[in-house]
């Protein structure tokens, strides 16, 4: 089945600088759109910088960083999940987790974004948008585990292999296991 799915996030960050009888205060806002599109994750952002200087002069810069994108294939994603803000007027944010570290590498560095975690890229939503988010994760989630039976199915083609749920672990010794009725 192909999934097709798209929602809006946005990031914010500012830095401020007090020196020499100067203060330069920069406020980055990026705007973009994660789009599931069959088998890839496609990110699409653009950066809005404006930089307000106050010393000798007092002025304000505005800068429009060009159109950005990368796909990050869906093998590369292990989940996806909506987390609320502990404020309940403010937004939730969506956490993607990588199934490989490299999975997020051509997103972060210069014009790009930035993460607190290799592993995960956590973009902010509008407080309108939790319903479209939490939707958004469910097809994520149902892409990722169709992908996964897909491989299962190669993988069963294979002399001697074992799906999946057959590999898991035996559970640990005295683990209460309820019985099926």
């Amino acid at each position: 089945m192909r999934h097709v799915a798209a929602l809006a996030f946005f990031l914010k960050r500012s830095e401020d600088i007090i020196a020499a009888g100067q203060i330069t205060s920069t406020a980055e806002t990026i705007h973009g759109l994660l789009r599931l599109d069959g088998e890839r994750l496609v990110l699409q952002w653009r950066a809005v910088r404006e930089t307000d200087y106050v010393g000798r002069e007092i002025r304000s810069d505005k800068e429009i960083d060009p159109l950005r994108e990368v796909e990050v294939p869906l093998s590369a994603i292990a989940s996806a999940a909506v987390r609320a803000s502990w404020w309940p007027w403010s937004g939730a944010r969506l956490v993607l987790t990588a199934a490989d570290l490299r999975a997020f590498e051509h997103i972060v560095g210069k014009g790009g974004l930035r993460l607190d975690h290799p592993a995960e890229l956590v973009l902010r939503l509008r407080l309108r948008d939790r319903i479209a988010a939490q939707e958004f994760a469910a097809e994520l989630q149902l892409a990722l585990a169709e992908l996964a039976l897909e491989g299962d199915a190669a993988l069963g083609a294979l002399p001697g292999a074992q799906p999946a749920r057959d590999r898991l672990p035996p559970p640990a010794a005295g683990a209460d296991i309820p019985e099926r009725a």
